[in-house]
């Protein structure tokens, strides 16, 4: 019974080793399930994240559609009617003022061929009897003169027969009389200069008007004694009218000689066709714009043409510029545009403005097929944005 025993316990501590050596090999398989088990049980029941909105929203745009046009530039100036040409009427003798034409008043009109002002020639005509008596006398005295060269000539040719010519030392100038016939040859010349001044001066003491012209001014009156110089009146020529416009540097070098403007009077909606005439190669020192000048020929009797002081507007039409577009002003942003390209995405493009009023501007044509103006702002826009159209026109 006692050997029953010791046998029944050496079973149970075998029993018992081997229940210890199997946990032991057991516990890394369980800690590495359980550990599974966590992970999976966490990953299961974790909070689902928040689904993140798409960076590229669609952006809202009002595009237009622009058609391909030709556009001829122009710019408008403003000036003031003046004269041409004006001149200032002066005596050019002395003498009395014997004759006044009536029209020589402030605003008085002067024709063509209208004898203007006479001058007393009583002291000019004896001066131009003298004269002609001077010529009357110097011509005289050369026909003498020349008697007397044939006479030297005969006495030369008799001494030659007489004397061999190597024995005389003659002065053949003098024995000839060459230098008195220089002389009165000399005089006569002098005294046709003389008689000459003497018509001119007798000629300036009447003046026929030879232009049309209207008097700005009159300094004396019919019966005054005049002196040399003295001022008669001022007058303005009526035949050409011109007008000085201002052009900045860089339209004024595009502008030429004889190139057509357009005058405007806007008080009395009178308008006139006119020309460039010259343009002033400097610029005006206070305002720093570059001169030019319209000419302007009025018509006699027509009630439309400008006077002397109208306030005009200058129009200039320069040379057509093709494929322009006219754009709003709203669709220019910092000298470019944004367009919608054929993949509904923003573009931007870079534009060069040729004239800008003010709601619109026109710029050289950047825009390809299938490509649409986008006419609003937008904030802080990006190239490559999808875009969403809102209104099309």
């Amino acid at each position: 019974m006692t050997s029953n025993c010791n046998a029944n316990a050496n079973n149970l501590l075998k029993r018992g080793k081997l229940f210890h050596n199997n946990r032991q090999n057991f516990m890394p398989v369980v800690l590495i399930s359980i550990a599974s088990m966590v992970s999976f049980i966490i990953h299961a029941t974790a909070p689902t994240p928040a689904v993140r909105p798409d960076a590229r929203q669609a952006i809202n745009v009002n595009t237009m559609q622009v058609d391909e046009q030709m556009f001829t530039p122009s710019y408008k100036a403003y000036g003031t009617v003046i004269a041409k040409n004006t001149l200032t009427l002066t005596a050019q003798v002395d003498g009395q003022l014997t004759y006044l034409a009536r029209n020589v008043i402030q605003g008085g009109r002067l024709g063509v061929g209208e004898n203007i002002f006479q001058q007393d020639t009583s002291d000019l005509q004896a001066v131009l009897a003298q004269r002609q008596a001077e010529v009357e006398i110097a011509t005289a005295r050369l026909a003498l003169e020349l008697g007397e060269q044939r006479i030297a000539e005969k006495d030369y040719q008799m001494m030659l027969k007489d004397f061999e010519e190597n024995e005389w030392q003659l002065d053949l100038e003098l024995l000839l009389r060459k230098p008195q016939l220089s002389q009165a040859k000399a005089q006569l010349d002098i005294a046709h200069n003389a008689l000459d001044i003497a018509k001119k001066e007798l000629s300036r003491a009447q003046w026929l008007s030879d232009k049309h012209y209207f008097v700005e001014s009159k300094q004396v009156s019919q019966g005054d004694y005049l002196i040399k110089g003295d001022e008669i009146a001022k007058l303005v020529e009526l035949n050409q009218l011109r007008v000085p416009i201002y052009l900045p540097r860089e339209l004024a070098s595009d502008v030429q000689v004889g190139q057509k403007v357009s005058l405007y009077q806007p008080d009395t909606k009178r308008a006139v066709n006119a020309h460039i005439s010259h343009i002033f190669p400097m610029l005006d020192n206070k305002i720093h714009l570059q001169k030019v000048f319209a000419e302007y020929t009025p018509s006699p009797g027509d009630p439309s043409s400008l006077i002397i002081g109208d306030f005009v507007e200058a129009q200039l039409l320069f040379p057509p510029i093709a494929n322009t577009l006219r754009v709003p002003l709203s669709a220019i942003d910092s000298d470019h545009i944004w367009l919608v390209s054929a993949n509904k995405t923003l573009k931007k493009k870079p534009v060069s403005i040729l004239f800008q009023d003010e709601s619109t501007a026109v710029i050289h044509n950047v825009l390809s097929d299938n490509e649409q103006l986008i006419t609003n702002k937008m904030h802080s826009p990006q190239a490559n944005l999808n875009v969403h159209l809102v209104e099309a026109i």
